[in-house]
Protein backbone atom coordinates (compact mmCIF):
# COMPACT_ATOMS: atom_id res chain seq x y z
CA UNK A 1 0.00 0.00 0.00
CA UNK A 2 1.62 3.22 -1.17
CA UNK A 3 0.68 6.85 -0.57
CA UNK A 4 2.33 9.94 -2.01
CA UNK A 5 2.90 12.92 0.26
CA UNK A 6 0.01 15.40 0.37
CA UNK A 7 2.49 18.20 1.04
CA UNK A 8 4.97 18.29 -1.86
CA UNK A 9 6.71 21.33 -0.36
CA UNK A 10 8.18 19.10 2.38
CA UNK A 11 11.05 16.95 1.19
CA UNK A 12 11.41 14.08 3.66
CA UNK A 13 12.67 10.64 2.65
CA UNK A 14 9.96 8.03 2.00
CA UNK A 15 8.83 6.07 5.06
CA UNK A 16 8.60 2.28 4.88
CA UNK A 17 6.42 0.57 7.50
CA UNK A 18 6.93 -3.15 8.21
CA UNK A 19 4.49 -4.96 10.48
CA UNK A 20 4.63 -7.96 12.78
CA UNK A 21 4.64 -11.59 11.73
CA UNK A 22 0.87 -12.28 11.67
CA UNK A 23 -0.13 -8.83 10.45
CA UNK A 24 -1.11 -7.57 7.03
CA UNK A 25 -1.40 -4.26 5.20
CA UNK A 26 -4.91 -3.95 6.64
CA UNK A 27 -3.43 -3.81 10.15
CA UNK A 28 -1.72 -0.49 9.37
CA UNK A 29 -4.11 1.37 7.08
CA UNK A 30 -5.44 3.65 9.82
CA UNK A 31 -1.91 4.98 10.49
CA UNK A 32 -1.33 5.90 6.84
CA UNK A 33 -3.09 9.30 6.58
CA UNK A 34 -1.16 10.65 9.57
CA UNK A 35 2.25 9.66 8.18
CA UNK A 36 1.48 10.70 4.60
CA UNK A 37 0.91 14.37 5.44
CA UNK A 38 4.54 15.29 4.85
CA UNK A 39 6.18 12.30 3.18
CA UNK A 40 5.51 9.39 0.84
CA UNK A 41 4.70 6.15 2.69
CA UNK A 42 4.89 2.49 1.71
CA UNK A 43 3.44 -0.38 3.73
CA UNK A 44 4.08 -3.86 2.41
CA UNK A 45 3.76 -7.48 3.47
CA UNK A 46 6.99 -9.44 3.72
CA UNK A 47 7.36 -12.83 2.10
CA UNK A 48 5.30 -15.25 4.22
CA UNK A 49 2.84 -12.59 5.30
CA UNK A 50 -0.45 -12.02 3.52
CA UNK A 51 -2.16 -14.30 1.00
CA UNK A 52 -0.53 -16.24 -1.79
CA UNK A 53 -0.25 -14.33 -5.08
CA UNK A 54 -2.92 -15.13 -7.69
CA UNK A 55 -2.19 -17.84 -10.24
CA UNK A 56 -1.99 -15.31 -13.08
CA UNK A 57 1.17 -13.93 -11.39
CA UNK A 58 2.70 -17.22 -10.19
CA UNK A 59 2.41 -20.60 -11.85
CA UNK A 60 1.43 -23.66 -9.83
CA UNK A 61 5.06 -24.79 -9.90
CA UNK A 62 6.20 -21.44 -8.50
CA UNK A 63 3.52 -21.54 -5.81
CA UNK A 64 4.74 -24.98 -4.69
CA UNK A 65 8.13 -23.47 -3.77
CA UNK A 66 6.94 -19.96 -2.87
CA UNK A 67 7.93 -20.20 0.81
CA UNK A 68 11.07 -22.28 0.43
CA UNK A 69 13.22 -19.30 1.40
CA UNK A 70 11.74 -16.63 3.68
CA UNK A 71 14.99 -16.14 5.60
CA UNK A 72 15.92 -12.73 6.92
CA UNK A 73 18.72 -12.47 4.37
CA UNK A 74 16.22 -13.05 1.55
CA UNK A 75 13.77 -10.62 3.17
CA UNK A 76 16.50 -7.97 3.33
CA UNK A 77 17.18 -8.24 -0.41
CA UNK A 78 13.46 -8.29 -1.22
CA UNK A 79 13.02 -5.10 0.83
CA UNK A 80 15.23 -3.13 -1.55
CA UNK A 81 13.58 -4.61 -4.63
CA UNK A 82 10.21 -3.37 -3.36
CA UNK A 83 11.59 0.04 -2.34
CA UNK A 84 13.39 0.59 -5.66
CA UNK A 85 10.27 -0.37 -7.61
CA UNK A 86 8.22 2.10 -5.57
CA UNK A 87 10.56 5.09 -5.34
CA UNK A 88 13.45 4.63 -7.74
CA UNK A 89 16.26 7.00 -6.85
CA UNK A 90 14.15 9.49 -4.88
CA UNK A 91 16.21 11.11 -2.09
CA UNK A 92 19.29 9.38 -3.51
CA UNK A 93 17.69 6.03 -2.74
CA UNK A 94 17.57 6.66 1.02
CA UNK A 95 14.52 5.89 3.16
CA UNK A 96 13.33 6.02 6.75
CA UNK A 97 11.88 2.83 8.26
CA UNK A 98 9.51 2.03 11.11
CA UNK A 99 9.56 -1.68 11.88
CA UNK A 100 7.45 -3.55 14.44
CA UNK A 101 8.55 -6.93 15.83
CA UNK A 102 9.32 -9.26 12.86
CA UNK A 103 9.15 -6.23 10.56
CA UNK A 104 11.86 -4.56 12.62
CA UNK A 105 14.14 -7.54 12.15
CA UNK A 106 13.51 -7.44 8.40
CA UNK A 107 14.45 -3.75 8.45
CA UNK A 108 17.70 -4.59 10.22
CA UNK A 109 18.46 -7.26 7.62
CA UNK A 110 17.85 -4.69 4.87
CA UNK A 111 20.36 -2.36 6.54
CA UNK A 112 22.90 -5.17 6.58
CA UNK A 113 22.57 -6.22 2.93
CA UNK A 114 22.64 -2.62 1.62
CA UNK A 115 24.43 -0.33 4.10
CA UNK A 116 23.95 3.45 4.16
CA UNK A 117 20.51 3.45 2.53
CA UNK A 118 18.36 3.64 5.66
CA UNK A 119 18.62 7.13 7.14
CA UNK A 120 16.71 6.67 10.40
CA UNK A 121 15.38 3.41 11.82
CA UNK A 122 12.54 3.28 14.36
CA UNK A 123 12.17 -0.18 15.94
CA UNK A 124 9.34 -1.30 18.24
CA UNK A 125 9.37 -4.59 20.11
CA UNK A 126 12.73 -5.80 18.77
CA UNK A 127 15.09 -7.44 21.28
CA UNK A 128 18.76 -8.36 21.03
CA UNK A 129 17.86 -11.96 21.92
CA UNK A 130 14.75 -13.76 23.12
CA UNK A 131 14.58 -14.48 26.80
CA UNK A 132 13.45 -17.92 27.96
CA UNK A 133 9.78 -16.97 28.02
CA UNK A 134 10.10 -15.71 24.45
CA UNK A 135 11.63 -19.04 23.48
CA UNK A 136 8.68 -20.84 25.07
CA UNK A 137 6.25 -18.69 23.08
CA UNK A 138 8.04 -19.41 19.80
CA UNK A 139 8.11 -23.13 20.48
CA UNK A 140 4.40 -23.16 21.31
CA UNK A 141 3.56 -21.31 18.08
CA UNK A 142 5.60 -23.76 16.02
CA UNK A 143 3.77 -26.64 17.67
CA UNK A 144 0.38 -25.01 17.07
CA UNK A 145 1.10 -24.50 13.37
CA UNK A 146 2.94 -27.79 13.00
CA UNK A 147 5.99 -25.95 11.72
CA UNK A 148 8.38 -28.35 13.49
CA UNK A 149 6.92 -31.38 11.78
CA UNK A 150 4.65 -31.77 8.78
CA UNK A 151 2.71 -35.01 9.02
CA UNK A 152 -0.40 -34.98 6.91
CA UNK A 153 0.20 -38.34 5.24
CA UNK A 154 -3.03 -40.11 4.53
CA UNK A 155 -5.18 -36.99 4.85
CA UNK A 156 -7.49 -36.10 2.01
CA UNK A 157 -7.20 -32.65 0.48
CA UNK A 158 -10.22 -31.30 2.34
CA UNK A 159 -9.04 -32.74 5.63
CA UNK A 160 -5.59 -31.22 5.10
CA UNK A 161 -7.11 -27.78 4.47
CA UNK A 162 -9.37 -28.02 7.50
CA UNK A 163 -6.44 -29.07 9.66
CA UNK A 164 -4.31 -26.12 8.46
CA UNK A 165 -7.17 -23.66 9.04
CA UNK A 166 -7.74 -25.01 12.54
CA UNK A 167 -4.05 -24.71 13.38
CA UNK A 168 -3.93 -21.16 12.02
CA UNK A 169 -6.91 -20.11 14.11
CA UNK A 170 -5.43 -21.59 17.29
CA UNK A 171 -2.18 -19.79 16.54
CA UNK A 172 -4.01 -16.50 15.94
CA UNK A 173 -5.63 -16.64 19.39
CA UNK A 174 -2.30 -17.42 21.04
CA UNK A 175 -0.26 -14.71 19.33
CA UNK A 176 -2.89 -12.05 20.09
CA UNK A 177 -3.00 -13.06 23.76
CA UNK A 178 0.81 -12.84 23.92
CA UNK A 179 1.09 -9.62 21.94
CA UNK A 180 -1.35 -7.39 23.83
CA UNK A 181 -1.38 -6.58 27.52
CA UNK A 182 -4.06 -8.15 29.67
CA UNK A 183 -5.48 -4.74 30.60
CA UNK A 184 -5.83 -3.72 26.96
CA UNK A 185 -7.54 -6.97 25.91
CA UNK A 186 -9.97 -6.67 28.80
CA UNK A 187 -10.76 -3.09 27.80
CA UNK A 188 -11.58 -3.92 24.16
CA UNK A 189 -13.56 -7.06 24.98
CA UNK A 190 -13.92 -10.54 23.55
CA UNK A 191 -16.06 -9.58 20.56
CA UNK A 192 -13.45 -7.20 19.18
CA UNK A 193 -10.59 -9.63 19.82
CA UNK A 194 -12.54 -12.23 17.85
CA UNK A 195 -12.50 -9.92 14.82
CA UNK A 196 -8.70 -9.71 15.10
CA UNK A 197 -8.48 -13.51 15.10
CA UNK A 198 -10.67 -13.57 12.00
CA UNK A 199 -8.36 -11.00 10.40
CA UNK A 200 -5.21 -13.04 11.01
CA UNK A 201 -6.85 -16.04 9.36
CA UNK A 202 -8.33 -14.04 6.48
CA UNK A 203 -5.20 -12.14 5.51
CA UNK A 204 -2.52 -14.80 6.11
CA UNK A 205 -1.81 -18.40 5.20
CA UNK A 206 -0.88 -21.35 7.35
CA UNK A 207 2.04 -22.23 5.07
CA UNK A 208 3.42 -18.69 4.99
CA UNK A 209 3.41 -18.13 8.75
CA UNK A 210 4.78 -21.63 9.35
CA UNK A 211 7.69 -20.83 7.04
CA UNK A 212 8.43 -17.56 8.84
CA UNK A 213 8.40 -19.27 12.23
CA UNK A 214 10.59 -22.14 11.11
CA UNK A 215 13.15 -20.10 9.17
CA UNK A 216 13.42 -16.89 11.21
CA UNK A 217 12.56 -17.80 14.80
CA UNK A 218 15.40 -19.93 16.09
CA UNK A 219 18.90 -20.70 14.86
CA UNK A 220 19.26 -17.51 12.81
CA UNK A 221 23.01 -17.35 13.51
CA UNK A 222 24.38 -14.17 11.97
CA UNK A 223 20.83 -12.85 11.43
CA UNK A 224 19.84 -12.44 15.07
CA UNK A 225 19.24 -8.78 16.00
CA UNK A 226 22.35 -8.82 18.22
CA UNK A 227 24.52 -10.11 15.38
CA UNK A 228 23.02 -7.73 12.83
CA UNK A 229 23.54 -4.80 15.20
CA UNK A 230 27.28 -5.40 15.14
CA UNK A 231 27.32 -5.38 11.34
CA UNK A 232 25.11 -2.28 11.06
CA UNK A 233 27.40 0.06 12.97
CA UNK A 234 27.94 3.23 10.98
CA UNK A 235 25.49 2.26 8.21
CA UNK A 236 22.38 3.97 9.67
CA UNK A 237 22.33 7.61 10.79
CA UNK A 238 20.36 6.95 13.99
CA UNK A 239 18.02 4.56 15.79
CA UNK A 240 15.01 4.79 18.09
CA UNK A 241 13.95 1.69 20.05
CA UNK A 242 10.54 1.48 21.73
CA UNK A 243 9.14 -1.27 23.97
CA UNK A 244 6.10 -1.76 26.17
CA UNK A 245 6.75 -2.19 29.88
CA UNK A 246 4.67 -5.40 29.86
CA UNK A 247 6.12 -6.87 26.65
CA UNK A 248 6.21 -10.69 26.87
CA UNK A 249 7.69 -11.24 23.42
CA UNK A 250 10.63 -8.80 23.52
CA UNK A 251 11.59 -8.07 27.10
CA UNK A 252 12.51 -4.43 27.93
CA UNK A 253 15.90 -5.59 29.21
CA UNK A 254 16.73 -7.23 25.88
CA UNK A 255 15.47 -4.22 23.91
CA UNK A 256 17.73 -1.99 26.02
CA UNK A 257 20.61 -4.35 25.26
CA UNK A 258 19.95 -3.98 21.54
CA UNK A 259 19.94 -0.19 21.92
CA UNK A 260 23.33 -0.42 23.60
CA UNK A 261 24.67 -2.60 20.78
CA UNK A 262 23.41 -0.18 18.13
CA UNK A 263 24.62 2.95 19.89
CA UNK A 264 27.70 4.77 18.73
CA UNK A 265 29.78 5.83 21.70
CA UNK A 266 31.58 9.16 21.55
CA UNK A 267 33.02 10.67 24.71
CA UNK A 268 31.15 8.08 26.76
CA UNK A 269 27.83 9.06 25.21
CA UNK A 270 25.58 7.14 22.83
CA UNK A 271 24.60 9.92 20.48
CA UNK A 272 22.73 8.06 17.77
CA UNK A 273 20.39 5.65 19.59
CA UNK A 274 17.41 6.43 21.84
CA UNK A 275 15.46 3.99 24.01
CA UNK A 276 11.91 4.45 25.29
CA UNK A 277 9.63 2.33 27.50
CA UNK A 278 5.89 2.86 27.12
CA UNK A 279 4.25 2.10 30.44
CA UNK A 280 1.35 -0.35 30.77
CA UNK A 281 1.69 -1.62 27.22
CA UNK A 282 2.42 -5.08 25.91
CA UNK A 283 4.28 -5.99 22.73
CA UNK A 284 1.87 -4.20 20.39
CA UNK A 285 2.68 -0.59 21.32
CA UNK A 286 1.62 0.74 17.86
CA UNK A 287 -1.91 -0.51 18.55
CA UNK A 288 -2.29 -0.19 22.31
CA UNK A 289 -0.93 3.37 22.31
CA UNK A 290 -1.62 4.36 18.71
CA UNK A 291 -1.39 8.13 18.96
CA UNK A 292 1.62 8.10 21.29
CA UNK A 293 3.50 5.67 19.04
CA UNK A 294 2.64 7.54 15.85
CA UNK A 295 3.67 10.90 17.29
CA UNK A 296 6.90 9.35 18.56
CA UNK A 297 7.75 8.07 15.06
CA UNK A 298 6.93 11.41 13.41
CA UNK A 299 8.89 13.44 15.96
CA UNK A 300 11.91 11.15 15.70
CA UNK A 301 11.97 11.13 11.88
CA UNK A 302 11.58 14.90 11.51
Amino acid sequence: LQSKSTNPAVDHPPLIILGGMAQSIASWEFHLPHFAKDRSVLIYECLGQGPLPPEEICSNAELDTYYDDVSLERQGHDFWSVVDDAFGNDNDGKVDVAGFSFGGRVAMAAAVVQPNRIRRLHLTGVAAERDEYGNVLCLSWKEMLGANYIDIMGEKEGEETNNANSRLRTFAWSIILATYSEQFLASVGAARVLTWVDGVCKYNTHSGLSAILLQTHGGEGQWTPASMAERMKGSVESFKLVVGSNDKVASPDQVLRLAQLLGREEENKQDNCCYKVVENCGHAVPFEAMRLWREDVIKYLT
